[in-house]
């Protein structure tokens, strides 16, 4: 009985043409839907630009719905909102905001809002809105038809419960589409949709089972509720028990224990369980098993609906961080094998860049900097010198002390280091790291002359690692220093060429390990982590 009431022929609201009183302290706002809203149907429209102007105007049973702003100076819309209800509680209202938050989308509800627009909208959003509203007053009609005419308790109670359904509805959609909006990797949304998933199922338990094409096996990517050990193991094949016919088929089942011995055995499932399948443009690439529901209560409509939200959400998010993901990978391809290409060149300095992160990303996590700025420096300093696939052969691998004409030549690898990185999505910092990673504290560095604080706190820690590995490394022109030379040399130039603070750091990494051998083995541990992170499409 109440689902027939909720039905709608989008025909009927042609045939409407409303009064609808419009509020908004935008003057292009209300100019903008005014004529929209007169074009579509010959709507009359009211139109105000404050809370004050709006309640003078308003009078019981003159106009069919009303468009209030939230925020505006003076009478806020949720004030006006109050008053207007007070006076007409039927009317339906469309609260429109730049600023949404869940606890105002809630609150507006509360205060007998009937939508809620979001700035900027789309005029087609309005149309859809209005049409929402139109529907919305015919039900609230009907509920007072049935309150003054019928006194049927039970149909008064029956519309009651669908508005309760309908607001706890859209306050769990609005809290499933902030929390997936603030996932910004894969995996935080494949842990994300485990989370979720338990919590707006009301289940103990939810796995994330990602399918592999190649072999047909749906894997364990993600858990809430189960032992972590299950990650990365075959939960079920494809059409196979009733997760594999998800997979298969597309569409939602609802399992028993002892369907499907494998995932039986592998979820340690005792209860009725939901397998629902995961999309990317119709095709599936997963599914979301929830289990244990609190009570032992049976699966709903409800969780139907809130299941297929959450998953349609995710996997847009989940498709939009691959395509930036798979972006980043062929990014950082291009940039390591255009070092390579440069120390290739030279046998003296190959593995240079290699070491200077190692030796870089030591210190700043002996400083103690966050993971943000050590995963830059992990990547910029690996492309420190990338500049100097820029500079002549002749100079780059001059066996003899340069001139000072090929001194300044040199010098300008910083900055075509930048110049190459220019067009590539590197953040300031990054870039900085490249172009200023020469400059010394005393300001007679180069290319810019910076000097102290002025100089990008992880371009002086490069240039503090950049310069041990050269001292410590043959040239063409010299032999190596050792370790104790090496260092002799930075404390000398400390607070001259290099920040002193850092230099202090950088030693006291130093002496953490005995010898250059046990370094060169915490090297090749960063190593294996940057081509992994490489390989992964991850941050280098």
């Amino acid at each position: 009985m109440v689902e027939a009431k909720l039905s709608y022929n989008p025909a009927e609201f042609e045939d409407v043409s409303l009064h609808i009183l419009l509020v908004d302290d935008e003057p292009n706002i209300r100019e903008a839907l005014t004529e929209f809203l007169t074009t579509i149907n010959q709507h009359k429209v009211v139109s105000v630009g404050s809370g004050e102007e709006a309640l003078e105007l308003f009078k019981p049973d003159v106009f069919d719905c009303a468009f209030l702003d939230l925020k505006m100076p003076g009478m806020d819309g949720l004030d006006l909102l109050t008053r207007i209800k007070e006076i007409d509680q039927a009317l339906p209202v469309v609260v429109m905001t730049g600023f949404p938050s869940l606890d105002a989308a809630v609150g507006t509800m509360r205060h007998g809002a009937s939508d809620f627009l979001i700035k900027p909208f789309s005029l087609q959003q309005v149309k859809a809105s209005l049409e929402r509203v139109v529907r919305e007053q015919r039900l609230l009609q009907e509920n007072l038809r049935l309150n003054e005419e019928l006194k049927q308790k039970q149909k008064i109670e029956a519309l009651n419960k669908e508005l309760e359904r309908r607001i706890k509805y859209q306050n769990t959609i609005h809290q499933i589409s902030e929390k997936i909006d603030c996932l910004q990797s894969s995996e935080e949304l494949y842990q994300g949709i485990a989370d979720m998933g338990a919590f707006h199922l009301a289940c103990a338990k939810a796995a994330v089972l990602l399918l592999d094409r190649a072999s047909n096996q749906l894997l364990a990517i993600a858990v809430h509720g189960h032992p972590d050990s299950l990650m990365g193991r075959t939960a079920g094949t494809l059409q196979s028990g009733i997760c594999g016919k998800v997979a298969s088929e597309g569409e939602p089942m609802v399992g028993q224990p002892g369907q499907d011995l494998i995932l039986d055995s592998i979820l340690g499932l005792t209860s009725p369980y939901l397998c629902q399948p995961i999309k990317i443009r119709g095709e599936v690439f997963g599914v979301m098993v929830a289990s244990d529901k609190s009570g032992g209560r049976l699966f709903s409509s409800r969780d139907l609906f809130i299941g297929r939200f959450l998953l349609n959400k995710a996997a847009l998010s989940i498709e939009n961080i691959a395509l930036y993901e798979s972006m980043v990978a062929d990014l950082h391809s291009t940039l390591g094998a255009l070092v390579r290409a440069m120390e290739a060149k030279d046998s003296y300095t190959r593995r240079h860049s290699l070491r200077v992160t190692n030796l870089s990303v030591l210190t700043a996590q002996h400083i103690g900097l966050d993971i943000a700025q050590i995963e830059s420096l992990r990547f910029a300093a690996y492309l420190h010198d990338i500049g100097k696939i820029g500079i002549k052969d002749m100079v780059l691998l001059k066996p003899d002390k340069l001139t000072d004409e090929e001194f300044q030549h040199i010098k300008q690898h910083p900055v075509i280091g930048e110049s190459i990185t220019q067009a590539m999505d590197l953040t300031d910092g990054e870039r900085s790291i490249i172009r200023h990673h020469h400059e010394s504290w005393n300001g007679k560095g180069y290319p810019d002359g910076l000097a102290g604080n002025e100089i990008p706190l992880l371009a002086r820690i490069v240039a503090v690692a950049d310069a041990f590995d050269a001292m410590t490394t043959d040239r063409p022109y010299r032999r190596a220093k050792n370790r104790n030379e090496a260092v002799s040399v930075l404390m000398r130039c400390s607070g001259e060429q290099f920040d002193p603070d850092v230099v202090s750091a950088f030693l006291e990494t130093l002496n953490r390990y005995h010898s250059m051998e046990e370094m060169d083995q915490e090297a090749a541990t960063h190593e294996s982590e940057l081509v992994a992170a490489s390989l992964s499409g991850g941050t280098l």
